[in-house]
């Protein structure tokens, strides 16, 4: 796909979305770039009520919550499982398993 081919699919694909989605991912990402987890989490998961079928939101929401020790919900699962970002997926289920690892080894 050449360079302009390429140009042209992100902005009508910009142009299609919702602005306002738009605006909470860049805000969800924002909080997960800056380390503030906690917050990335509350509003994901409030985000996913009014947008359900966002994978992006869902994603997020996933990591977030491993970071903060808390379960995935099957749905949440499900995407991370048909995701087309493998490596996404496959960075929160690493997480996932250290922070069990963790959590075991301080148990003991």
């Amino acid at each position: 796909m050449s360079t302009v081919s390429s140009m042209r699919t992100k902005k009508k694909r910009q142009a299609d979305a919702d602005p306002e989605l738009t605006l909470a991912i860049g805000l969800v990402w924002g909080y997960l770039n800056t380390r503030q987890v906690e917050d990335a989490y509350d509003l994901a998961r409030g985000c996913i009520l009014v947008w359900p079928e966002d994978s992006r939101l869902r994603l997020m929401y996933a990591y977030a919550a491993v970071e903060l020790l808390r379960p995935l919900d099957e749905t949440t699962r499900a995407v991370l499982e048909q995701s087309q970002c493998r490596e996404w997926a496959m960075l929160v289920r690493r997480r996932e398993e250290l922070q069990a690892r963790h959590a075991a080894a301080v148990q003991t």
